[in-house]
């Protein structure tokens, strides 16, 4: 998004938001565009560490181990790795629609970066019980230091688990 963005959470704030739209001088030749939405905080970097970072890490290593790969029909196998897993649940859990043209159709998905903190963490947890429930792939908690920050951080985001 160009240009400058208010999130508007006091009388202070509007006061000032208020002030600064005074100071906007109309010029027909250059218009300012104002759009006024409810805040929705999107999910947070470390959201997207931990799912990068230790769901798809964990999964990646633990159908690897199990030997489980990707039989493709001219009889190659893939292995699952990150990017391939991404697009899967991205496939599975954020399809928004389709396009079609001259006879094909194109699945459109949402990407995971517009979603809140609440829908992000939903999606996580979406992530790891198809992964139990299509390969039988356990993902735990993390036990490490840093991913735990993450998960508190999360957790304290959603008010789930």
């Amino acid at each position: 998004m160009q240009g400058e963005y208010w999130v508007i959470r006091t009388d202070e704030q509007k006061a000032a938001a208020m002030g600064h739209l005074a100071c906007i001088r109309p010029d027909p030749s250059a218009p300012v565009a104002i759009k006024v939405e409810p805040y929705k905080r999107r999910r947070s970097d470390l959201q997207n560490r931990f799912l990068w970072g230790w769901i798809y890490a964990e999964l990646e290593r633990q159908l690897a181990d199990a030997g489980i790969v990707i039989n493709c029909d001219d009889g190659t196998e893939h292995p699952y790795t990150k990017d391939v897993l991404h697009e899967i649940f991205k496939a599975k859990f954020l399809a928004v629609g389709s396009i079609e043209a001259k006879g094909r159709s194109l699945t459109l998905y949402k990407s995971t970066t517009e979603l809140s903190t609440a829908q992000f963490s939903e999606f996580v947890e979406n992530v790891r019980r198809f992964a139990y429930q299509f390969w039988g792939v356990t993902i735990q908690d993390p036990v490490d230091r840093y991913y735990q920050t993450i998960l508190e951080e999360i957790r304290g985001d959603t008010g789930k688990r």
